[in-house]
């Protein structure tokens, strides 16, 4: 049986800002399996890199950061350890592809000593095996010349070269998790196929989790096995990847759905939009978090936040209304 990679259970991440104390995350919990990919979506401002570089603790150098709850890595609780060790599982068991690969590497330094630095960091090494295996890495991800591209700089490699790099920067010492923070954004469609393909294929040949946080539902239906989908901080709905498209049931889940352009359908119709905005964390809504944009909210829901529900099908679900969605009773 597959065990639980990562366990995140009950995190609460809080900033310390001029405003007051702002809570970011309230209460989320989930896990990823050893081998899976598992999807996160939502909105911008939904809580989706909150949660990913909350599980790193990358917010804690600033000191305006406080946490609650576990996050559960290998039977270790990474919100006890102290930040020596957690310098050793950052880009070592636990690895992390960021949005903006540019802004991510440094352009003062060659691609070759960058990948060079993880390996040296985490690996008794010398600095010619460091960068011969920088050239099997590079080789690994699909970067033409990688002898050639050792010695260049960040700014003379393409958009998708460089994220590449930054790939081969995540897989330099084999973790067991990457996380992978909508890293095909900024793009072209071609780019972007083909560093999901790379992807997929590393999560085969290395049976590492992945946690892949996206906007793009399509992105969600062709690699991920399950997903969760995260609101204002929450996750309001979790289920497997067939489950969640055939059979949403948070409003906010099926308006993601409906929002998807349909290639063979009645292009003259306008696409489905979600009314309104992600409601700041300043002014979070006092019941459910969705409920100042769901045309199905009830006085109920403006009031009471739902918790989250598992129901037999082992789908989650955060919603007042579930049982009558369920049965097609709300929403068509």
């Amino acid at each position: 049986m597959v065990g639980k990679l990562l366990e995140v259970s009950g995190l609460s991440t809080f900033f310390h800002t001029e405003r007051g104390k702002v809570q970011a995350l309230k209460n989320i919990s989930f896990h990823v399996k050893e081998g899976e990919i598992l999807g996160v979506v939502g909105e911008s401002g939904c809580g989706k890199s909150v949660t990913s570089q909350s599980i790193l603790r990358l917010y804690d150098e600033k000191h305006l950061v406080e946490y609650n709850g576990t996050i559960s890595f290998r039977d270790k609780n990474l919100l006890e350890l102290p930040m020596k060790e957690m310098e050793h599982i950052r880009g070592n068991n636990i690895s992390m592809i960021f949005q903006d690969p540019l802004s991510s590497l440094d352009p003062v330094y060659t691609i070759g000593s960058q990948i060079s630095q993880v390996l040296r960091t985490h690996k008794k090494i010398s600095k010619k095996e460091a960068l011969e295996k920088a050239i099997e890495l590079l080789k690994l991800t699909g970067i033409p010349s990688p002898e050639k591209r050792v010695h260049q700089y960040p700014h003379q490699l393409s958009g998708g070269m460089q994220q590449r790099v930054m790939i081969a920067i995540a897989l330099a010492c084999e973790p067991k998790l990457l996380i992978a923070d909508e890293p095909t954004t900024a793009l072209d469609v071609t780019i972007q196929a083909q560093i999901l393909e790379l992807i997929q294929e590393l999560n085969e040949k290395m049976d590492m989790g992945i946690m892949l946080i996206t906007h793009d539902l399509g992105v969600v239906a062709e690699v991920c096995s399950r997903v969760i989908v995260m609101y204002l901080g929450q996750v309001v709905e979790e289920a497997d990847v067939k489950s969640l498209f055939n059979n949403p049931l948070h409003p906010y889940t099926k308006g993601l759905i409906q929002s998807i352009p349909k290639m063979d359908g009645d292009r003259s119709k306008d696409l489905y939009v979600i009314q309104g905005n992600v409601p700041s964390l300043e002014n979070a809504p006092k019941g459910c978090g969705f409920s100042t944009r769901c045309p199905f909210a009830t006085d109920k829901c403006r009031q009471e936040n739902p918790e989250l529900t598992t129901l037999s099908n082992q789908q989650k679900v955060r919603c007042w209304h579930y049982a009558e969605i369920l049965q097609g009773e709300v929403v068509s």
